[in-house]
C-alpha cells in the first residue's frame, strides 16, 4: 500500500499492485485497474516514486524470506546429521525439503 493525500487533505492508502497508471493533467490522477480514479495532491513523480519504493520493499522481503528459509533448512539438516551421526551433503538435499 502507498499513502497519498486526497484533495480534501485526508490521507488515503492505495494498493500499488492495482494502479494501472498515474496521470498529470495538470492534477495528479491515479487510475486503478478496476477503472476507478483518484485525484490526489501529490505530484505524479512522487506517486511513481512511492510505487517503486513499495515494489522494492515487496521484492526485498520476498528475497529475505527465501534466504531465511534456505538457511533454516541447512541448519535443520546439519542438526539432523549431527544427531544421527550421518554425513549429509546439504546442497543436494535443500531441494528435497518440504514446502
Amino acid at each position: 500500500m502507498i499513502e497519498v493525500t486526497r484533495e480534501s487533505g485526508t490521507p488515503m492508502y492505495l494498493n500499488a499492485d492495482h494502479i494501472e497508471y498515474v496521470e498529470a493533467t495538470p492534477d495528479t490522477v491515479i487510475m486503478m485497474d478496476s477503472g476507478k480514479s483518484y485525484k490526489v495532491k501529490e505530484d505524479a513523480l512522487t506517486v511513481v516514486e512511492r510505487i517503486v519504493a513499495y515494489q522494492q520493499r515487496v521484492r526485498y522481503v520476498a528475497t529475505v524470506d527465501v534466504d531465511q528459509r534456505e538457511a533454516t533448512g541447512k541448519a535443520a539438516l546439519n542438526a539432523a546429521s549431527r544427531a544421527s551421526g550421518e554425513e549429509v551433503e546439504t546442497t543436494s538435499e535443500i531441494g528435497n525439503l518440504p514446502d
